[in-house]
């Protein structure tokens, strides 16, 4: 399985880690976006494992991509509601 919209984060440890990113969400309210995302790993994975998924906020900044934490509750629960309605493992 080729994956595509991969990218690399660092983590607190040092380690460059792949990401996969499954979906772009939109606040109606305020037109922000959100990436929702996975370690490239758990991606390729068929059936029978249950995933990390991940969210954070998702920009752009002088022609770069830019990604920030998530902050509030409105917004963690509009993203987990979102997951659990659209995003089904198969």
């Amino acid at each position: 399985m080729e994956l595509n919209n991969t990218f690399k984060l660092t983590n607190e440890n040092g380690d460059e880690i792949t990401y996969v990113g499954l979906s772009v969400v939109e606040n109606p309210e305020n037109g922000q976006r959100y990436l929702i995302y996975t370690e490239a790993e758990n991606a390729k994975e068929q059936t029978g494992k249950q995933i990390d998924l991940y969210a954070c906020m998702y920009g752009k900044e002088n022609g770069r991509i830019v990604l920030d934490p998530i902050t509030t509750e409105k917004e963690k629960t509009l993203i987990r509601t979102f997951i659990e309605k659209n995003l089904k493992v198969a």
